[in-house]
Parts: C-alpha cells; structure tokens; sequence
C-alpha cells in the first residue's frame, strides 16, 4: 500500500472509530477506491463512503508532518528566530491563525472538493496536520458562510479531524 492510501486508510479507521462510537453505528471498511478514497458498509448492508483529504496551516507543512521537509523543525524556528532578530524575517511568516489564514487554506481546497460527484452516503474527512490544536467548533458557521454549499456532494457531512486523531469536528 503506497502512502496515500495509507495515509486515507488510518484517516478512515479513526473516522470510523469515532463515528461508531458517537452515532451507535458499526461500519467497517469494505474497499479502498479512488473516488471517492474509503467505502464501508455496516452490519444492515448500509454504506457510508469517505473522501479523505488533508490540510495544513502554511503551504510546505503537509511535506513536514509526512518527513518530508524540514520546514517545521525546530532548527528552521531558530534559522527563522534568528533572521527576525536581525530584521531579516517577519514573526508572522512562522505563525498562523485559525480565523485566517488556516480557515483561508481548508475553505480553497474543499471549494475544489464541492466540484466533484462522488454518488450518495458520502463525508469528506479532513485530516488536519496543523502543529497548533485548533478547536474548529470556534469557526464552524464562518466555515460554512465562506463555502458555495449550493453544490454540496457530501450528504454525510463535511468533517475535520486533528492531527493526533483524538477530536473530529462537524463542520457541515
């Protein structure tokens, strides 16, 4: 399994779990697809299907949580520290902020989610890899208010989960 798929399958497994748990539901993952990601079936032969996509806070931080850059390491904050004390680098290069920003980022990639037809029983997981532990509860009306729902593909809801994988947010 390439790491995508990994990535979609653990994004799944502990949606499912959750879900599960919360709705008193017993889904379980039945095929791994390309559209949309996760198909599931539970014990009555219902299906739940779930398109998995991950966001971040600054462009470069997926490659970062994924081992793939150093861009988030502590030597980059020092490099970045260090250039802000000479006057060569802006604080707010480093930081982010959920009201902006970051809801700025989730809102322009499910907006090209919203596009696409994925058929019925359908939520879009978003796996968050932001450092930082946003509570999305606090941005959920402005979330949907930024969004053309007019167009809405999934009829399961739109979910964001974080980085650890211990909360998950309805978001829509």
């Amino acid at each position: 399994m390439d790491e995508k798929k990994q990535i979609e399958r653990s994004t799944a497994d502990a949606f499912i779990k959750f879900h599960n748990s919360e709705y008193a539901t017993s889904y379980r993952i039945v095929e791994h697809s390309d559209n949309p990601d996760i198909r599931c079936q539970d014990g009555e032969r219902n299906s739940l299907s779930l398109e998995i996509m991950m966001t971040e806070d600054r462009p470069g931080d997926i490659q970062a949580v994924l081992g793939r850059s150093d861009a988030r390491s502590l030597e980059a904050l020092k490099a970045h520290n260090k250039a802000g004390n000479a006057g060569e680098a802006s604080a707010f290069e480093w930081a982010s902020c959920l009201k902006d920003d970051v809801l700025s980022m989730v809102v322009i990639r499910v907006q090209r989610k919203l596009k696409n037809d994925y058929g019925p029983n359908v939520a879009l997981v978003i796996w968050d890899v932001s450092g930082g532990d946003w509570n999305w509860d606090m941005v959920a009306n402005k979330f949907r208010r930024l969004l053309d729902l007019t167009r809405n593909p999934f009829d399961r809801g739109i979910w964001i989960m974080s980085l650890r994988r211990d909360r998950i947010f309805r978001m829509v």
